[in-house]
């Protein structure tokens, strides 16, 4: 039986290890929170128009299958790297046929902390390719990293 705790800040970790002194292992861990915010979300952005400005710096003005090296591109390849698909079905409101297909997840439907997650692999990838992005000292992003232990 699976017990969900949410945990609002580094402070609420003692919650945690009593539940799993209590309950054992296996476990698994979901960082959730509120949605994801618009400030996340306005970060993402200008990272996507910050790849794309790279690239298109570098002389790489389109990708392999030609499509041009848009933000909007940009968006949608990252998602499609660092997110994935989603199932959806469809249904013929004439016929009641019921057709599966996949289609990118969308950020609107993370969580804060999925966000963050999304925009950490990001970042990751960024900075293994040498291409700059901007970290605001006042961001939610850095906030969160900082929180995580992941930045100083």
């Amino acid at each position: 039986m699976s017990i969900n705790i949410r945990l609002n800040g580094i402070a609420d970790l003692s919650r945690l290890k009593c539940a799993l002194q209590e309950k054992g292992f296996p476990c698994n861990v979901k960082l959730t929170g509120t949605r994801r915010s618009l400030p996340q979300n306005a970060l993402f952005h200008k990272w996507c128009e910050e790849v794309a400005g790279f690239f298109v710096a570098k002389g790489k003005a389109s990708f392999a299958d030609g499509s041009a090296m848009t933000k909007d591109a940009v968006k949608r390849n990252l998602k499609r790297t660092f997110l994935g698909h989603e199932e959806v079905s469809d249904i013929d409101l004439r016929t009641g046929v019921i057709e599966k297909r996949y289609e990118l997840r969308k950020t609107s439907d993370l969580d804060a902390g999925e966000m963050h997650q999304f925009m950490t692999k990001i970042d990751a990838w960024a900075a293994e390719y040498g291409i700059p992005l901007t970290h605001p000292f006042d961001s939610e992003y850095m906030e969160l990293a900082r929180e995580f232990g992941e930045a100083a």
